[in-house]
């Protein structure tokens, strides 16, 4: 029992799945931000060209986005597996895309 008088409180079964499938989204697109800003400060230097900082720009979004899909795509079945709602901010973005 906790402080209050009451037992613990247990989560529902797959919660910790999800949580960790949230916590790889959130690590695999703060890396995604991350390059986006590296390829910014490489223009802002002048170290790539335009024309190789935008199609370099491309295939990031791309690949990212891809990434990205496919934690998501497994954080959507664990929750219909589980029975459980995402309520997380990257599930509702996707679904506004």
């Amino acid at each position: 029992m906790n402080e209050h008088g009451l037992g613990k409180v247990e989560q529902p079964e797959g919660k910790e799945e999800l949580e960790r499938l949230k916590d790889e989204y959130r690590r695999k697109n703060k890396a995604l931000d991350a390059e986006r800003e590296a390829l910014e400060d490489a223009v802002r230097e002048r170290r790539y060209s335009p024309e190789y900082a935008e199609e370099y720009s491309r295939r990031l979004e791309e690949n990212g986005r891809a990434v990205l899909d496919e934690v998501q795509g497994r954080i959507d079945a664990h929750c219909i597996e589980y029975g459980l709602r995402d309520n997380s901010f990257s599930a509702t973005w996707a679904a506004e895309e």
